[in-house]
């Protein structure tokens, strides 16, 4: 048989994963029917040849692609136990050929058929108990799950399965890459990151260095404190990925921040900005720190000079966002407006519209604004930004007792953001609850994050009060 075959030679981290990357809430027993009855196929949903996806280049013989082409058919037909002998058949003989069910999983996988794809893997760890494949493919259902043990266990199953695995080097390879990857998934969630360091390593050893294993590596450090070690492997970041990403300084910055160590945050992004002044990345950076640090003068003269030389949709939205700030909601209007042209699916496009037009009384812009808010509550209906949007231009269209009910939706999980509650504090204060209004002005005004009404919430504070 031919050592080419897709049995053997499917690139397993290529589409393998990508296709058992699609998550199931479905958790009845794997056990619990015939494998016929419990994995039913959806022939609305047809798989496709798994070897026209761009994986490595395959040559089989007239015979081998008949009998792969008639599995894939049974299969499409429902008929699980045809396609399974067929593949069998093709298998036969040949230890380097991959498991039948390796395949079906895949096929499954295809149709967002998870539980099914989980039952073939679990039955191909007893009918191949010594090959690797599939105590990785379920480590990686078990990690995109949040089943970080299970992931970790079976991955230190088939990673010692592998070293003893030698009937197919090309496919020994891509499963050798699909369990360091695993590695460094659980080690990160896990926060080990010598871990962390030690697998990003070997795969820059097996693999070859780039860019983002290089700025992996740099956070594995800096979490272990060595912030020096960081910004040099930052730095070697920089000169592979030719210009592009995130500059070194730029990123240090970043954790710094996250870190909390906001003086070295500055410090970090006025580096950045001094040597990269141009940088599109950079400049967004910047300004959303300006924003932060309510310094509006700043924000409005770095977007003004980024909107001269890029007028990509991010930077549209932040300038949307910073004329928000400003309260210049012509502007605002404008920038998101072209943003939404660009890009008419974005939904955040269309909500800084929303909220630029509703604040001009114009009874027209009302209408569109409701109409902007009202869509993204529809493709999203749990996203309490997207709600509280709602809530306000319902207000600022001159229907406070409808804005009250969906405020009151933004907040149904227990949390609140600063808009939300500024937009209940005004509300509130027009229907003469002066105290609540209050309380939420306070919850507006104690979060960190800036908002956009900070200056409107703080003269009403002190109005009330």
């Amino acid at each position: 048989m031919n050592m080419f075959h897709p049995l053997h030679a499917f690139a397993v981290t290529a589409s393998f994963l990508a296709s058992l990357a699609i998550l199931t809430t479905q958790t009845a027993p794997i056990y619990a029917q015939t494998p016929v009855q419990s994995t039913a196929v959806q022939a609305r949903s047809p798989v496709t040849d798994p070897t026209q996806q761009g994986t490595a280049a395959l040559e089989l013989t007239s015979a081998e692609n008949a009998k792969y082409q008639e599995a894939l058919e049974l299969f499409n037909k429902q008929d699980l136990q045809g396609a399974l002998d067929s593949l069998r058949q093709l298998a036969s003989g040949n230890p380097a050929a991959r498991p039948p069910r390796l395949i079906l999983a895949f096929w499954f996988a295809q149709l967002n058929n998870m539980r099914a794809a989980r039952i073939m893997l679990e039955m191909a760890t007893e009918e191949d108990p010594n090959d690797p494949e599939a105590y990785l493919a379920l480590a990686e259902i078990s990690l995109r799950e949040g089943g970080l043990t299970a992931a970790e266990l079976l991955t230190l199953k088939g990673s010692e399965l592998l070293e003893k695995y030698n009937a197919n080097a090309q496919r020994k390879k891509s499963m050798e890459a699909m369990a360091l990857t695993l590695k460094i998934a659980y080690s990160n969630a896990r926060q080990r990151w010598p871990d962390v360091q030690a697998a990003l390593l070997a795969k820059i050893k097996a693999e070859g260095e780039t860019a983002e294993l290089d700025r992996a590596i740099a956070n594995a450090l800096f979490q272990q404190n060595q912030d020096a070690k960081a910004r040099e492997m930052f730095l070697r970041a920089d000169k592979l990925s030719d210009g592009k990403g995130l500059p070194a300084d730029a990123a240090m910055s970043q954790m710094y921040a996250a870190r909390g160590d906001l003086q070295s945050a500055k410090q970090s992004l006025d580096a950045a900005l001094k040597a990269n002044p141009k940088s599109t990345p950079v400049l967004l950076l910047s300004i959303n720190n300006a924003l932060a640090e309510n310094d509006l003068d700043a924000a409005w003269k770095l977007v003004q000079q980024l909107y001269q030389e890029d007028k990509s949709v991010e930077v549209l939205k932040t300038y949307g966002r910073v004329a928000l700030f400003r309260s210049d909601y012509r502007r605002a209007e404008a920038a998101f407006q072209e943003a939404v042209q660009q890009s008419p699916l974005d939904t955040d496009a269309s909500n800084g519209l929303a909220l630029a037009l509703c604040e001009q009384g114009d009874e027209e812009k009302n209408k569109r604004a409701v109409q902007y808010a009202a869509g993204n509550v529809q493709k999203q209906q749990n996203n309490r930004d997207f709600l509280a949007t709602l809530g306000w231009v319902l207000y600022r269209a001159g229907q406070p007792d409808e804005a009250i009910q969906v405020l009151q939706q933004s907040t149904a999980d227990g949390q609140i953001n600063a808009a939300s509650a500024y937009y209940f504090a005004v509300v509130l204060n027009d229907k003469g609850q002066t105290e609540q209004a209050k309380n939420f002005l306070e919850v507006a005004l104690s979060t960190q994050p800036p908002f956009a009404k900070r200056t409107e919430a703080e003269a009403l504070l002190k109005k009330l009060q």
